[in-house]
């Protein structure tokens, strides 16, 4: 069985066990805050619902993501992953700015809170996020749609150590107004943490440039090859963060002699340069002479 197939499995398993973790934690957390009457707490329950909805609504993108291709999705299905990172991002920022209002409202109306069942439920809380962190991680840094759900996780297994923190305090100090500040941490490593993510899917979805990319260097790279003159409507994009796709007009030299070379050889050696440099391994490049010539040139 290919390698890549059993790590794509594994990785569909670990979800699907995150999903089910999570979910278990957020009920307690949503007891414990209100028996605790926590803010922290429930706002980190909230935080975690929204985090079991990012890792059910990864795992069913990756399913519709193995879809083959078909004549009305020439591209496949594998952008549904990058939509569902943006969904998920979305959905976060919206409870950051919910945790910021009720934070305020908590400055205002500061009431007792039941800091042992804070403290408890919030253990457990932080246990299983740090099993699902470890889950995940590796998916993490080769893909965007486990990224978004990770960097979820992450801000989660934070603010159940603020919660912690907090528990301890209140406990021992009665330091109640903790609560809503430790609400104010959470909200804003959110906003940190989101905000990046954000606009590299939003950039994905507007079919942009990837920003690993300079076009500039990339043109003059290819310049550099004796039978080319000057590449222009170059066109690079992304379906998933990973996939790289380019389109470019290749204008040959006037003195290009067929006799002397082979198109398929020239297109080979393009394509090699793509591939090694800016890891781009889906191309179309049109040949081209005289075409053009009065076009504006578009980088």
């Amino acid at each position: 069985m290919d390698l890549n197939y059993q790590e794509e499995k594994a990785l569909d398993f670990k979800l699907l066990v995150s999903v089910i973790l999570n979910f278990g934690i957020t009920i307690a957390e949503i007891l414990g805050g209100i028996f605790s009457n926590s803010l922290a707490l429930l706002s980190d329950a909230i935080h975690n619902l929204n985090d079991t909805s990012a890792i059910f609504i990864s795992y069913i993108a990756r399913i519709l993501s193995k879809k083959q291709r078909d004549p009305k999705r020439t591209y496949g299905y594998k952008r549904v992953e990058t939509l569902a990172a943006f969904v998920n991002t979305e959905i976060l920022i919206f409870i950051a700015v919910y945790l910021l209002i009720e934070g305020i409202n908590k400055l205002s109306n500061p009431t007792i809170i039941q800091g042992e069942v804070m403290l408890t439920v919030a253990f457990i809380g932080l246990a299983g996020n740090l099993i699902t962190a470890f889950l995940l991680h590796s998916g993490s840094k080769t893909n965007l749609n486990i990224k978004a759900t990770f960097i979820h996780i992450l801000s989660d297994t934070i603010s159940s150590i603020l919660v912690i923190i907090g528990a301890f305090l209140i406990i021992y100090q009665k330091f109640y107004i903790v609560d809503p500040i430790f609400t104010f941490m959470i909200s804003g490593y959110i906003f940190v943490e989101s905000i990046p993510l954000l606009k590299n899917t939003i950039n994905i979805l507007l079919q942009g440039t990837p920003t690993d990319i300079e076009i500039e260097k990339l043109k003059a790279k290819l310049e550099q090859f004796d039978f080319v003159k000057d590449v222009h409507h170059i066109h690079i994009w992304t379906t998933d963060g990973k996939d790289k796709y380019m389109e470019a007009h290749i204008r040959l030299q006037e003195k290009f002699d067929q006799n002397n070379y082979e198109l398929d050889d020239c297109i080979d050696e393009l394509n090699e340069l793509l591939k090694e440099e800016f890891e781009i391994n889906h191309t179309t490049l049109q040949f081209e002479k005289n075409r053009c010539l009065e076009e504006e040139k578009i980088i």
